[in-house]
C-alpha cells in the first residue's frame, strides 16, 4: 500500500508552503488509495512550543487534511534513535568525531539535554558515508539528480548534548511508519543522497522521494509574512473557505489541462506528480482572492449567511432576521473576497447611526447637493417602497424630470444612505432599508451638510 506522511517541526506556525506539501502528499495517497500519515518532528526542545503545535493540528483539520492513524511524535521514541545509532556505530558505519570549538560554535549550549548510554562528552557521532564518486537521487519530479563525493558530508546524527538529529531521525521513522513515498520540498534535496546512505547502512528499503520546487512570490523570491507567507489559520480566520484554498494550492506547480476549478472528489482522482512542474510555483495572492470570491458566489444565500453570522457578532451585530441578511447578501457578495471582508461591509445595514464626519463629505459641500436632497427626500416621502423596480423607475424619472445624470445625485444618495460611496445601487439600497430608515438617513445628512 501507498503511504505518504507530512512531518511538520512545530517551531512556527504552518505556512502556504508546508500546506501545499501536506496536501500535495494526502491528495497523492489518495490517488493511490492509500494512507497519508502525520508525524511530528518535535526533537528540538528548545525551539518547539505547544502552541505552534496546536495551531498545526488545528489546521490541517480545518482543511481536512487528517492522518489515516494517529500522529507520531518523535519525542517519544528517542531510545529508537540511539539503538539505532548503536548499530551504526558496530558497522563502523558512525564515529565518535570531538566537538571544534571556534567562533561560530563557541556560544553553544553543550549542556546534556538527552541522557543516554552514548553520550560522551565533548563529543558528537557521526554518519560515515560510504566512498562513491557520484551520489544519486532518482526523484520523481527532478528526474536524476547527482551529487559529487565533495558534497557529501559525514553529518552529525547525535548531539554533544544527547539529542539525535533530523538526518538520523527521519530516516529511522519513515521506516517505523511504513512510508513508500516521500514528498516535501525540494530545500530538502540536499538532504536526500545522505539520508539514503543511512537507509541502505540500516537495512532498509528506500522509499521514493518527490521534491517539490518551493513556492515563490509574484517577485520571484521566496516567499515571506509580506507575499501572505503566514499562518495559514489566518486565512482560515478571515474567511477563505477550505475547499478555495485547496483548489488554489493544487494548482500551484500542478495542473490538469485548463480546468480551474475543481471539487476534493475530482483531485483525489486526478492528482499525479507526473503534473507537478519543476520550475518555482508562484504564489498569486490576487488569484487566491479571486477563486475564493468565485467559491462564495456560488455558494447558496442562506449558506453564506451561516457562515458570515459569526464575522458579524464580532463586530457586536447580532441577526435576528434571517431573510434581511439574506436579502443584503444577494446584493454585495460579489464585491468582496472572504467572508470577513464582506462581513465588515455590511455595518451599515445594521446601525441606525451614519457618520458622515470623514474625508469623503468634503465632495459633498455645495447648495446644489443640499437641493438634491430637500427634493428627494420630498419625493421619496410620497411614493412606496414595495419593490425594487418602482424604487429603479423613481430614480430614472427623477434623473429626467431635473435635467440631471445619476452621477449627479446617486453619489450623495448612496453616501447619504451608507457612509461611503462603494457600495450597492443605491435603489437597492432603499429598498433593504426600507422607508423609514432611508428617510432617515437622508434627513439626517441634509441636516448635517446645513450646519
Amino acid at each position: 500500500m501507498i503511504k505518504t506522511r507530512f512531518a511538520p517541526s512545530p517551531t512556527g506556525w504552518l505556512h502556504i508552503g508546508g500546506v501545499r506539501t501536506a496536501l500535495f502528499s494526502w491528495l497523492f495517497a489518495k490517488s493511490q488509495n492509500g494512507e497519508f500519515l502525520l508525524r511530528i518532528d518535535d526533537t528540538d526542545k528548545g525551539r518547539c512550543k505547544s502552541d505552534y503545535l496546536q495551531s498545526i493540528l488545528n489546521s490541517l483539520s480545518r482543511l481536512d487534511l487528517k492522518s489515516d492513524s494517529d500522529p507520531v511524535y518523535q519525542s517519544n521514541r528517542l531510545d529508537a534513535y540511539i539503538d539505532s545509532i548503536e548499530i551504526l556505530l558496530k558497522k563502523d558505519m558512525a564515529y565518535y568525531d570531538q566537538v571544534e570549538l571556534n567562533e561560530k560554535t563557541k556560544d553553544t549550549n553543550l549542556e546534556l539535554e538527552y541522557e543516554n548510554r552514548l553520550n560522551k562528552q565533548g563529543y558528537v557521532i557521526r554518519f560515515r558515508n560510504p566512498l562513491k564518486e557520484k551520489h544519486i537521487v532518482e526523484d520523481m519530479i527532478h528526474g536524476t539528480v547527482k551529487f559529487s563525493a565533495k558534497a557529501i558530508n559525514d553529518v552529525v546524527i547525535l548531539r554533544s548534548n544527547g539529542m539525535p538529529t533530523y538526518n538520523l531521525t527521519s530516516v529511522i521513522d519513515d521506516n517505523y511508519m511504513g512510508i513508500t513515498h516521500i514528498i516535501r520540498g525540494d530545500d530538502h534535496l540536499n538532504n536526500t543522497p545522505v539520508q539514503i546512505n543511512i537507509f541502505d547502512a540500516l537495512g532498509y528499503v528506500t522509499p521514493k522521494f518527490a521534491h517539490l520546487p518551493m513556492i515563490h512570490g509574484k517577485d520571484g523570491k521566496r516567499l515571506s509574512k509580506r507575499h501572505g507567507s503566514v499562518d495559514i489559520n489566518s486565512f482560515l480566520d478571515d474567511g477563505y473557505l477550505k475547499d478555495s484554498i485547496v483548489n488554489y494550492l493544487a494548482k500551484t506547480g500542478w495542473s490538469h489541462g485548463d480546468k480551474e476549478f475543481f471539487s476534493i472528489d475530482e483531485l483525489k482522482k486526478l492528482f499525479s506528480l507526473d503534473k507537478v512542474s519543476k520550475s518555482s510555483a508562484i504564489f498569486d495572492y490576487d488569484k487566491l482572492n479571486w477563486m475564493n470570491q468565485q467559491y462564495i458566489k456560488k455558494m447558496s444565500i442562506s449558506n453564506v449567511a451561516d457562515l458570515i453570522k459569526p464575522y458579524l457578532q464580532s463586530q457586536n451585530i447580532s441577526i435576528t432576521d434571517n431573510s434581511y441578511l439574506e436579502k443584503i447578501l444577494a446584493l454585495g457578495i460579489e464585491r468582496d473576497f472572504n467572508l470577513k471582508d464582506i462581513a465588515g461591509g455590511l455595518g451599515y445595514y445594521f446601525t441606525e447611526e451614519i457618520s458622515f464626519d470623514n474625508e469623503i463629505y468634503k465632495k459633498f459641500k455645495s447648495e446644489k447637493d443640499i437641493v438634491i436632497l430637500d427634493n428627494i427626500i420630498a419625493q421619496l416621502s410620497e411614493i412606496g417602497f414595495d419593490d425594487e423596480a418602482s424604487l429603479s423607475n423613481f430614480f430614472a424619472n427623477f434623473a429626467e424630470e431635473n435635467n440631471l445624470k445619476f452621477k449627479d445625485f446617486g453619489p450623495i444618495i448612496r453616501f447619504g444612505l451608507t457612509g461611503r460611496l462603494k457600495a450597492p445601487a443605491v435603489n437597492e439600497l432603499c429598498f433593504i432599508l426600507g422607508k423609514r430608515r432611508t428617510l432617515d438617513r437622508l434627513s439626517k445628512l441634509r441636516d448635517f451638510m446645513s450646519n
